[in-house]
């Protein structure tokens, strides 16, 4: 059994499911990261389809995951969870569709909360969100999930089409002034690449309220090293088992 109080000052979350032992951004990552109890959190990327339904999947373009030239914003819903996004990875995942934004909340329902990424390279960002915002409410999950996204745009167009839910700006980059941007932006996530996780930011974001998620931390030394902090924060990974062991 992992400490429970490490575990609990920073939570695990799996990143695009648990992504290490299966194909990220698809429904076997998403159970499989369910599988781990410990598990409380799941990371996604969502873009929309033609006909302008939430789908899950990472890049705007399909070649990398599912052998296409093609965007995703060329197929339907239904044409995207007919092609084979895990072949890739593995043969034995061979035929794993490329999921909805709908079908994660119903399988995640009352047992995980979701980060859920807004993917920038969206042209009508308005549209996204309310999309995504629709989504949430419907399912009632308006209040366990977070909406995050690089885009400025696409938070401020978050905060108006889901104002019951928590915003989170991603950072790849040493953050300045960041309780003032995040204030601007209605933010109360600040999510940042795990290199710029230090003390001063810690106690930094702390004063002013703000929740940190560092990703994407891989390595077992580097999770071994943050999991040593003693402020809060959540540790987004690929390999939810380096964080079971980081915690332990």
């Amino acid at each position: 059994m992992y400490e429970t109080e490490k575990a609990a000052l920073h939570p695990c979350v799996a990143h695009r499911g648990w992504s290490g032992a299966a194909p990220e951004n698809t429904m076997a990552a998403f159970r499989l990261a369910l599988s781990e109890p410990a598990v409380k959190w799941i990371e996604l990327d969502v873009h929309l389809s033609k006909d302008e339904i939430p789908v899950v999947i990472h890049d705007a373009s399909l070649k990398r995951t599912a052998g296409v030239k093609a965007r995703v914003r060329d197929k339907t819903a239904s044409e995207l969870a007919a092609l084979d996004a895990g072949s890739w990875f593995h043969r034995m995942y061979a035929g794993e569709g490329i999921p909805t934004l709908s079908q994660v909340l119903e399988l995640t329902a009352g047992r995980c909360r979701l980060n859920i990424e807004l993917k920038d390279g969206e042209s009508d960002k308005d549209l996204l969100a309310r999309k995504v915002g629709e989504q949430l409410q419907s399912a009632g999950r308006e209040e366990d999930s977070i909406l995050t996204s690089f885009d400025h745009a696409l938070l401020l167009a978050a905060r108006r089409h889901a104002p019951r839910t928590r915003t989170g700006l991603i950072l790849d980059k040493r953050p300045s002034n960041i309780a003032a941007v995040l204030e601007s932006l209605g933010a109360k996530v600040l999510s940042i690449n795990h290199k710029y996780v230090n003390v001063a930011l810690l106690a930094q974001t702390e004063a002013a309220g703000i929740e940190v998620m560092a990703w994407t931390v891989n390595e077992q030394r580097e999770l071994g090293k943050l999991a040593a902090y003693s402020q809060s924060f959540q540790l987004c990974t690929n390999y939810p088992d380096r964080w079971l062991a980081a915690v332990k």
